[in-house]
């Protein structure tokens, strides 16, 4: 007969890293996804708003929802790149606004993952074809 007292103490110690590296790996991929969706879901919103701005105001105003959104959904950048094209503001055209946020992931850096990272995205917003009481000819 075999003495097994402390068995499960030694497996218990013996994981105990191996567990934690896990959760920490689960807490950081869970945070870069929700930040991208966070990004994603500010670029949609600041195409819509630029695509009812006008010319002049375009670029603020992307920026300043982007920034909005961005800070609603507790994302903190350390960087905001708020790029708004608004090169074809015309009835019936499209606005496209570019949005890169850097983020800290210190919090989770024990995991020898980098300690920033970039998350970038992209929407495309049609302008309202009666935009202005104008209407393009077919």
């Amino acid at each position: 007969m075999t003495c097994e007292r402390g068995g499960v103490t030694t497996e218990l110690a013996v994981l105990t890293p191996a567990l934690v590296v896990l959760m920490l790996f689960v807490v950081f991929a869970g945070r870069a996804g929700q930040a991208a969706q966070d990004v994603t879901q500010a670029a949609a919103e600041a195409a819509r708003v630029a695509s009812l701005a006008r010319d002049t105001e375009i670029s603020s105003l992307a920026h300043a929802t982007a920034e909005h959104n961005l800070t609603a959904a507790g994302v903190r950048c350390r960087q905001l790149d708020v790029d708004a094209d608004s090169s074809d503001l015309r009835p019936g055209g499209a606005v496209r606004v570019d949005v890169t946020c850097e983020l800290d992931m210190a919090g989770v850096a024990g995991l020898g993952l980098p300690r920033r990272q970039v998350v970038s995205a992209s929407a495309v917003e049609v302008v309202d074809r009666y935009r202005g009481g104008a209407r393009d000819a077919p």
